[in-house]
């Protein structure tokens, strides 16, 4: 199994991924808002690449049964019903309903992965289970950050390191450079994840903006044993995540 990291959105095109088993990692904050949407009973995400293209979807499905959810610059759209708190997506908002989410970055991270064979959504809270997924599939692996605005992030970067910990069998050789560099810089901060992600870039920006709470949560390890899969464009929970 060759494992590829992926350190911003400039460095890949849906070639590089094709028939790989991709995985999406948004640390802060879409992979961990999308795992608690789901987690609270959410029908599916339907991941689209900007607001525009949100508020079609959602008006032509009915606003009934959808929860527009999203943000640019960290903050809700206007006219959205939720922003891209994981915090913000409780079961008494999001149960039963179905999502239309447009993040900044993760969202079209998880757009353009259409041409692999499988796409996954991971971070630091699913990771244990994302990492047995990406081993039970047996497939190539490439692994996807999310960045910031086109730019490299560092939490992203050392979460795709502690994924390819996981998932590269035990001694064997990393023959990617992007996953090899991420391995080495998971290692230097493998014991400082909740300071990591208070210190980064982004994670100081949200602080800024009232998240603080968003920031412990998404740099919590293994607090949700499940892995959201991009299935038809739309992402659920397959059947033996606990999905229907």
């Amino acid at each position: 199994m060759n494992i590829r990291v992926f350190a911003t959105p400039r460095e890949w095109t849906e070639d590089d991924v094709r028939g790989t088993t991709a995985i999406v990692i948004d640390v802060l904050r879409a992979s961990s808002t999308i795992i608690q949407a789901l987690s609270n009973g959410a029908r599916e995400v339907v991941p689209v690449a900007t607001p525009a293209e949100a508020g079609e979807l959602a008006a032509k499905a009915g606003r009934g049964d959808v929860i527009l959810g999203g943000e640019r610059d960290g903050k809700m759209i206007e006219g959205f019903d939720l922003g891209n708190s994981p915090l913000e997506y409780t079961k008494e908002r999001i149960a039963g309903r179905t999502i239309v989410f447009a993040s900044t970055n993760g969202a079209p991270a998880l757009v353009r992965c259409k041409t692999a064979d499988h796409v996954l959504v991971a971070t630091f809270n699913n990771y244990g289970a994302a990492v047995a997924a990406a081993r039970s599939l047996g497939s190539d692996v490439s692994i996807i950050c999310s960045g910031r605005a086109g730019k490299f992030s560092l939490e992203d970067f050392v979460g795709a390191g502690k994924l390819v910990e996981g998932i590269a069998s035990q001694g064997a050789p990393l023959a990617h450079d992007g996953a090899q560099a991420a391995f080495d810089l998971f290692r230097y901060y493998r014991s400082q994840l909740t300071e990591l992600v208070k210190n980064s870039y982004h994670g100081k920006y949200l602080a800024t903006l009232g998240f603080e709470a968003d920031l412990e949560h998404c740099a919590k390890v293994d607090t949700h044993p499940i892995v959201p899969a991009l299935i038809e464009g739309k992402i659920r929970l397959p059947k033996s995540n606990g999905g229907s």
